[in-house]
């Protein structure tokens, strides 16, 4: 007779599988979040402009440095190219692309895109088809898209 009982002493021939099941549960929680994280934070390319109560909806940047290019939707969805004199209707979001890349070519724009504002003044009722639309069709072309929020206290 042993002080250690015979069970104790002879080899463990399963494998415990608890732990390796736990294991791969973390794994899998934590892909899945990195996944939906990743998928809220980097796939909306589009800069909103944020409402500041105080300052209004000036852009803090340099105007020498940068060419606006205005353009607005309507609330049937019709797109319109804003001059400082006159306004323009396009009838589709091509006539816009052709607009900006003939304005590109001519030398009225910028050779750095970057330096281009594209800013888009949307009217609250505009439908989300044409508003869609039409920032794609400018992110096709190579320019950045800022929407622009006019608070009613600034009209």
């Amino acid at each position: 007779m042993s002080l250690i009982p015979d069970e104790e002493l002879k080899p463990n021939v399963g494998i415990n599988f608890a732990a390796m099941i736990d294991f791969l549960f973390l794994m899998l929680a934590l892909f899945s979040t990195l996944a939906v994280t990743r998928a809220t934070l980097y796939d909306s390319a589009i800069d909103l402009a944020q409402l500041n109560s105080k300052q209004g909806n000036n852009l803090a940047l340099n105007e020498q440095d940068f060419h606006r290019v205005n353009l607005s939707i309507d609330h049937k969805g019709n797109y319109h190219w804003v001059t400082e004199f006159n306004e323009h209707l396009m009838q589709t979001t091509a006539q816009v692309q052709e607009e900006l890349a003939k304005q590109y070519q001519t030398g009225l724009l910028p050779k750095n895109k970057q330096q281009t504002l594209v800013l888009l003044h949307i009217d609250k009722s505009a439908p989300w088809d044409s508003i869609a639309k039409l920032i794609f069709s400018i992110k096709e072309v190579g320019f950045d898209v800022h929407p622009i929020y006019e608070s009613e206290n600034s009209q």
